[in-house]
């Protein structure tokens, strides 16, 4: 448990999941009653809590833009007539001041985003950053309102409100309640993003992005998918709106150019809440898609290096072979095969668990250095194959595989250095992925036949 109060960093590889999240949250609590929560004498809001979260979980810069999503909300919310002349000064159409009202509705809460978050990146170098992040957050609140009310004193006066009425919204009943939810909900998200189980889920969509991105093929769904809710959800507030003014009708009540506005107002409010409930509801589809086409994908991987198996090789080369193919250069990639030499020597003299420790090395070697150029397998035994993707030139590949051939040679069994025999071919448009293994194969042994420690390209690197 200690460990959670102690200082730890934290990767950015799941920050965009998360920041559109954030932002579909601030969006859906802005029009729902989630965000202004009345229970008498008590009234608690909890709009810009994602506006801490998202500072204390993600950063500055994503908290400033949750806090500008915020004040784009309470503008809109403000462009109405039946909206109290305290609040028609945050809209520049009922302000009279639409360059000042810009800046207090937006530029205030970005503000607010930007200085939350720095304080939030200040509390987390501490050694335990729980309680500092606590204290931030239970200045959240304070401050923000602080930069309104001095804002509205500086642009509108006329309204009567100047910064020193913080302290009067500090004395308000729901100030204490306010606090204790808002502490206890970023807490809970600081402590849950930094969970095991949470690493873990986007552990899984990282290596799935990464080999979506290098495996690219048209997935229309999610677009489909996308587009069918927002259409979804326009039709719903037409025929919403359509309603209300047919049922006024039949009941002979006319409405001035003023409530017909007032209602469309409402109903473009109900739909981006919509909106922002379908952006929740693709992304947590979309993370548990890709959390279960991770479980399919490992379990085609090779389980002692990790990398793709036989059959998931030469499946995703096929795909990637096609995307490949649709280039207009020549040099659309390579392909090589390695083969470690005297492998069955070292398993016979050091054992099969020296042996194993040697294969996921290899394998980490090519990680380290042909990572995200291409795809990477392990056929079985020694055999390791990869499909670049790159169109590098002979100059380059030879200053890879040397680089990987050095890497390899400081692989040490009891003072014994291992070295690879490698087959390189590029990669023609006519080729499949098993003419393209077969020729590499040949190579190899040219390779093992001109003593070992080598490699040999193919002829139009020869060429």
């Amino acid at each position: 448990m200690l460990s959670v109060f102690r200082k730890e960093n934290t990767g950015d590889e799941y920050s965009g999941y998360l920041l559109w999240i954030l932002i579909a949250v601030e969006l859906f609590m802005s029009f729902s009653f989630l965000g202004y929560v009345h229970i008498k004498p008590i009234s608690i809001t909890f709009v810009y809590i994602p506006v801490l979260i998202a500072g204390c979980i993600l950063g500055a810069k994503e908290s400033a833009l949750v806090g500008a999503v915020f004040g784009l909300a309470s503008m809109w919310k403000a462009s109405a007539f039946y909206v109290g002349a305290g609040d028609a000064v945050f809209s520049p159409v009922m302000s009279g001041k639409p360059v000042e009202s810009i800046i207090l509705s937006v530029g205030m809460r970005t503000m607010f985003g930007l200085l939350i978050g720095l304080l939030y990146q200040r509390a987390r170098k501490f050694r335990y950053p729980l309680v500092s992040i606590i204290l931030v957050t239970s200045l959240g609140r304070t401050l923000h309102t602080f930069l309104v009310y001095l804002c509205m004193q500086i642009f509108f006066p006329e309204a009567g409100f100047t910064a020193a009425d913080t302290l009067e919204d500090i004395m308000r009943w729901d100030y204490i309640p306010f606090l204790l939810a808002a502490d206890t909900i970023v807490v809970f998200c600081y402590i849950f993003v930094r969970s095991k189980y949470v690493k873990d889920l986007f552990r899984r969509i990282r290596t799935v992005d990464q080999v979506n991105a290098v495996v690219s093929h048209y997935r229309p769904g999610l677009t489909v998918m996308l587009v069918l809710v927002l259409l979804a959800s326009v039709s719903v507030a037409v025929y919403f709106t359509n309603r209300i003014q047919t049922v006024m009708s039949e009941y002979g009540v006319n409405l001035d150019e003023e409530i017909s506005y007032d209602l469309m107002h409402l109903q473009i409010q109900f739909l981006l809440g919509m909106i922002a409930l379908a952006l929740i509801v693709i992304i947590v589809i979309t993370l548990y898609q890709k959390n279960f086409n991770y479980l399919y994908y490992e379990a085609r991987l090779d389980g002692l290096t990790g990398l793709s198996g036989r059959q998931q090789f030469f499946q995703s080369g096929e795909n990637l072979l096609k995307n490949m193919k649709n280039s207009h250069s020549e040099n659309i990639g390579s392909f090589f095969i390695l083969d470690i030499d005297e492998f069955k020597r070292i398993n016979d003299i050091y054992g099969h668990p020296a042996g194993d420790n040697v294969l996921k090395e290899v394998a980490d070697k090519l990680k380290k250095i042909f990572g995200g150029k291409g795809i990477i397998g392990r056929l079985g035994g020694d055999e390791f194959v990869a499909l670049v993707n790159q169109p590098l030139e002979k100059v380059e590949i030879e200053t890879l595989l040397n680089e990987l051939k050095e890497s390899i040679n400081n692989i040490c069994v009891k003072n014994e250095k291992i070295t690879c025999s490698i087959g390189v071919i590029p990669v023609e448009k006519s080729y499949t992925i098993e003419e393209l293994y077969k020729y590499a194969d040949r190579l190899l042994y040219e390779a093992k036949k001109k003593g070992k420690d080598q490699f040999v390209f193919g002829y139009r690197f020869e060429d």
